[in-house]
């Protein structure tokens, strides 16, 4: 991670002692921080999966790293599915498969079920 620090019109940019390791910096800040959060990001509490959406709202339903492990997720509905991170375990051709079957299952069991849509 590196610092910009203004001085006299330039950047100076002094590099995080932890970037060469990004383990020590990853059990660095996870303890000493709680979290990592860079000072700009706010974080929001989840509400419940079935809280219904206000009128007038845009409910985006963000997830991410999965890992083919779709099975058991209860999700909220929402009007935009965002998935971030990986969706397979390792790449294979079934994997991607399965994640197609369970967004087309996802999307059949909440199209037309949802009382706020």
């Amino acid at each position: 991670m590196a610092h910009g620090i203004p001085s006299q019109g330039k950047v100076t940019i002094t590099v995080d002692e932890y970037s060469s390791n990004p383990t020590q910096a990853f059990t660095h800040y996870n303890i000493n921080q709680s979290r990592f959060q860079p000072p700009h990001v706010h974080m929001v509490d989840p509400i419940p999966y079935d809280t219904p959406k206000p009128a007038g709202h845009t409910r985006f339903v963000c997830i991410s790293d999965t890992h083919s492990r779709t099975d058991g997720i209860q999700m909220p509905y929402g009007d935009i599915l965002l998935h971030t991170g990986d969706f397979t375990e390792l790449g294979l051709p079934s994997e991607v498969k399965k994640f197609n079957d369970w967004l087309d299952l996802v999307f059949h069991c909440k199209h037309g079920r949802n009382p706020n849509a």
